[in-house]
């Protein structure tokens, strides 16, 4: 299985000296695929910029990627972001039905 790990960055969103480092957000990247099958990281992506692409994956989410989603991002240059995951649902034993009652 195929996962998207996106970069994210530190933002900091006080300038006190003493605070700063208590008010820590991690703030993900997005990734954009477009027309021409070009990639492009955004920090924060608008709408307009999500309806022009062609496929965007969200930072902060567990992106399971499918073939034709591998082969975009790695033609778009963003190959190293994709990590192969094994299923954990292969390795599970069999539940037994519960009888209720």
């Amino acid at each position: 299985m195929k996962v998207l790990k996106l970069p994210y960055s530190l933002v900091t969103y006080t300038e006190d000296r003493l605070f700063s480092r208590f008010f820590r957000v991690r703030s993900p990247f997005s990734l954009l695929i477009m027309g021409d099958g070009s990639g492009q990281l955004e920090q924060n992506p608008t709408q307009s910029d999500l309806n022009e692409s062609d496929m965007y994956f969200l930072g902060g989410h567990r992106n399971v990627l499918s073939d034709e989603q591998v082969n975009a991002i790695q033609n778009a240059g963003y190959g190293e972001y994709i990590e192969d995951v094994p299923d954990v649902q292969d390795r599970l034993p069999r539940r037994k039905p519960r009888k209720l009652g």
